[in-house]
């Protein structure tokens, strides 16, 4: 029992240093010895845990994406909640942001590691989406592929581009004050894109008309 209780313990130190090693230095940059020694085992640990370093990729980016999944289940179904709890997932887990930065440097045109499961995992993603957008919580017109990478998009890229976050707002994706001001953006954001009207635009009433209020004047030349 002693020696099954050790082994988990290892698992666990190797899975845990692993993840900080890979985010640091990508798969291609890690090295099984500097995982050891971050885990403080043998070098030959890994080999008998995982059989191989891409192996033990494999198993984080399967734990990686069995956490996303229970979160993306408890993700509101409101776009404006939903891009909220989507920010929320990528500022609490920046080793997941960094491992998707390192594989996109270093990926070729080939098969992705754990690409079978990922793709699982999006057309889940995708499906709840379009649930969504059936009941009438996102715009009808809206391509539901191009909502998710927008959505990708807007709550990823400044916590992935720390240097184009400081260029434009003085303050550090991880600093608080940064972090209530894009809540707050999002929020606003999400609840426009919600609002979108989806009858043609040649059937739209502008708003303020629609609403009886009178249109600006002319400007003078």
């Amino acid at each position: 029992m002693a020696t099954t209780r050790d082994l988990a313990r290892t698992r666990e130190a190797l899975l845990a240093a692993a993840r900080a090693e890979f985010a640091a230095h990508g798969f291609a940059g890690a090295r099984c010895g500097a995982i050891a020694r971050r885990a403080r085992v043998n070098p030959r640990m890994i080999f008998y845990c995982f059989g191989s370093k891409e192996n033990l990729y494999r198993e984080i980016l399967r734990c990686k994406f069995t956490m996303r999944a229970a979160f993306l289940e408890s993700s509101p179904e409101d776009l404006a909640g939903a891009i909220l709890h989507w920010y929320e997932a990528g500022a609490n887990d920046l080793e997941w942001v960094r491992l998707l930065e390192w594989e996109a440097l270093s990926t070729s045109a080939g098969k992705l590691v754990g690409e079978d499961e990922r793709r699982r995992y999006l057309d889940h993603a995708l499906g709840r989406l379009r649930a969504a957008q059936s009941r009438g919580l996102i715009p009808a017109g809206l391509d539901v592929a191009q909502l998710h990478l927008s959505m990708i998009a807007l709550t990823v890229f400044p916590l992935a581009f720390p240097q184009m976050t400081r260029l434009a707002t003085g303050l550090d994706p991880t600093d608080p004050r940064f972090q209530r001001k894009r809540v707050q953006f999002l929020r606003w954001l999400g609840e426009r894109l919600a609002l979108e009207p989806t009858m043609p635009a040649k059937a739209r009433r502008p708003r303020s008309v629609a609403h009886g209020a009178t249109r600006p004047a002319k400007l003078k030349s």
